[in-house]
């Protein structure tokens, strides 16, 4: 029988009620493979899936499918969410099919849990194929399947990773031709990736929006970093009445949403919007981070201070129900004859821009949303009114730390302290996140059967926002966690080649240990680390971090150089403390205050221990203390 009913997942109590007899990933669920000599259904999706929700009702949902599954297999679903380790092996091994990735991803094991075949979405008639194919590849030629999945499993080991570090103190500068490389891939028109479905990869903007001055001189970078910004802030992507990014659009254009929202996406574009209007004081960029922390504050913030992790893309059952608007709709709130410049502005046709005469509001030009507050006030009236897409409860360390970041970020970068003070609150709620009888951190607060403890992503990430507070704020108390953090990595994952598993060690051991290096919508958890180090060796004084830092970049550098649009973290790390330097100013700030402090292009950074005023340092050089700000001013003019 099913046996979901007692898990904490949404997505897993999503199919807590199908006739499928589905099992939570553990112990029991793989002896019960082993024992009875059966095959693995694995089925691994979120609970804000379009498809996984499709591919429930067609066929989890249907009796015959169910009786088929239940009679020659094992089923297992997991949250990829939850256990994003389970994830990556599997998802890793369609990619060695040859397949293109995606969820629902649906993998067939051999009872020891080694992968022979997998897809995403099936219909309802293929998969009753595939099952009854299976089966009977199952029954008939054992052998041959087990040989093939100890091939692919042997193929899943991470076991070259890092086999070719480059020398860094002997490169001449690679950061130009980088640029030029993914200067062939970026959009003219509408920025971002030249292709479609199109995802905003906010380490990429990240990376471009990070260069130093005297690059763009000769390149002129930013403008694809603008460009991106401004045309998805206009379209469909963007939830122009509610605040708010879907995680990517299906078309090149920014125009058609795939509805679900995501903590980490809008977590990483708050952050990206505000470094990018610290740049240009663009009043849509300040607009949209504004209204976006709005959305999170409003629509996915716990009672605990947390934040959940989505909202579902669907609503009675139809993608987009609830974000999309037909015309006689529109005009019997807002009149068409009074409004009309609203209508043009948001591209609103009478047969609708898009499916089923239903519109999706976006704008063809950079026009603000408060110069049509009303109208778009009005829209959240009666939005608000309708059924509103599931929420995503878990809570999830790397997401909610990603947003502190960002929140931190928005502080410095719109000069808003309230921002501020709503990522310490932040920090204060993850408590929840600590183990705290074995003094051990967890990937989430809640769980079904014992804790799942915290992946290399939760570390980073996490790590990370202690900093950004810590310089903001200059709190010990940041510090000390931050140690904390740091002695964490190093005593609970498995280290080769000078980077980490992204498994936990306290974990219960898979078939595979994950190095990740790529990245992608999220940034590496191996280059978030890195960074972290970087920042460590100063704010902790342990030149032992830095020295890991360097090796982490010499390891994947090479790697990231050839593919730089997935490794767009490790080259900004790289970039800022390595080729071009960051300048940073360590101060005292028993002597002064952040306020107090002049402006320069510099992060300040506060040691509180540190017997002089003013230690200005590009990278990690440094030059001769100062005690006054004239002094300062002198050598950094000098430089």
């Amino acid at each position: 029988m099913n046996q979901l009913q007692n898990q904490v997942s949404p997505y897993l109590l999503q199919h807590k009620d199908n006739p499928v007899h589905w099992l939570p990933w553990g112990n029991e669920a793989l002896d019960l493979a082993i024992r009875l000599d059966k095959p693995i259904i694995l089925s691994i999706g979120y609970a804000a899936c379009h498809w996984c929700h499709v591919m429930e009702h067609e066929s989890f949902e249907n009796q015959q499918v169910a009786d088929l599954m239940n009679e020659h297999f094992v089923c297992i679903k997991v949250d990829r969410e939850e256990r994003p380790d389970i994830d990556h092996i599997y998802m890793d091994a369609l990619h060695q099919m040859g397949v293109s990735g995606g969820w629902p991803l649906n993998v067939f094991l051999m009872p020891d849990q080694k992968p022979f075949y997998g897809g995403t979405y099936f219909p309802k008639s293929n998969w009753l194929q595939l099952l009854n194919s299976i089966q009977s590849a199952f029954q008939n030629h054992k052998d041959e399947l087990q040989q093939s999945a100890d091939g692919f499993a042997a193929n899943l080991e991470d076991k070259s990773i890092g086999l070719y570090p480059v020398e860094l103190n002997e490169l001449t500068p690679i950061i130009p031709e980088v640029l030029a490389k993914i200067s062939k891939y970026l959009d003219p028109i509408f920025g971002g990736i030249q292709k479609a479905p199109k995802f905003p990869l906010p380490s990429l903007t990240l990376f471009i929006e990070s260069f130093p001055e005297k690059l763009d001189t000769n390149f002129d970078v930013y403008i694809h970093s603008e460009r991106q910004l401004e045309k998805m802030a206009q379209g469909g992507i963007y939830d122009q009445v509610g605040g708010g990014f879907s995680r990517y659009s299906v078309d090149s254009e920014w125009f058609c949403p795939h509805f679900e929202k995501m903590l980490y996406d809008n977590a990483q574009l708050v952050y990206v919007y505000s470094k990018a209007f610290q740049r240009t004081s663009n009043p849509l960029f300040e607009e949209v981070v504004n209204s976006t922390i709005h959305f999170l504050n409003r629509e996915l913030r716990d009672s605990s201070g947390l934040y959940f992790a989505s909202l579902d893309a669907d609503s009675e059952g139809i993608e987009g129900q609830f974000y999309v608007w037909e015309f006689e709709e529109l005009n019997s709130i807002i009149p068409y004859e009074k409004h009309a410049p609203f209508y043009q502005a948001f591209q609103i046709k009478r047969n609708g821009n898009w499916e089923e005469n239903k519109n999706i509001l976006f704008k063809n030009h950079s026009v603000l949303n408060v110069v049509y507050e009303k109208e778009l006030q009005t829209l959240a009236t009666v939005r608000a009114k309708r059924i509103r897409p599931q929420t995503d409860t878990k809570l999830l360390l790397a997401w909610n730390a990603m947003l502190g970041s960002g929140l931190v970020q928005a502080s410095k970068g719109l000069n808003n302290h309230k921002f501020l003070e709503n990522a310490i609150a932040l920090e204060e709620s993850m408590i929840g996140f600590w183990d705290i009888k074995n003094n051990l951190l967890l990937h989430q607060i809640s769980y079904s059967n014992q804790p799942i403890y915290a992946f290399l992503d939760d570390y980073g990430s996490y790590g990370l926002f202690l900093i950004h507070l810590y310089n903001e704020t200059a709190k010990v108390i940041y510090l000390e966690k931050l140690r904390k953090i740091v002695n964490g990595v190093y005593q609970n994952h498995d280290q080769m080649n000078y980077l980490f598993s992204f498994q936990s060690n306290l974990n219960a051991a898979l078939i595979s240990n994950k190095y990740e290096i790529t990245d992608s919508v999220i940034p590496a958890s191996n280059s978030m680390l890195c960074e972290l180090f970087f920042w460590s060796g100063i704010l902790l004084n342990d030149v032992t971090y830095t020295l890991r830092a360097k090796d982490m970049l010499a390891a994947v550098l090479e790697q990231a150089a050839a593919n730089p649009l997935y490794h767009a973290n490790w080259l900004r790390v790289y970039s800022e403390w390595m080729e071009n330097p960051q300048a940073l100013v360590k101060y005292n700030p028993s002597n002064y205050a952040k306020n107090e402090l002049p402006q320069l292009r510099v992060t300040w950074v506060p040691i509180v221990d540190q017997s002089h005023a003013f230690l200005l340092c590009i990278g990690d050089r440094c030059l001769s203390p100062c005690e006054s700000i004239d002094e300062l001013l002198n050598q950094y003019n000098s430089i």
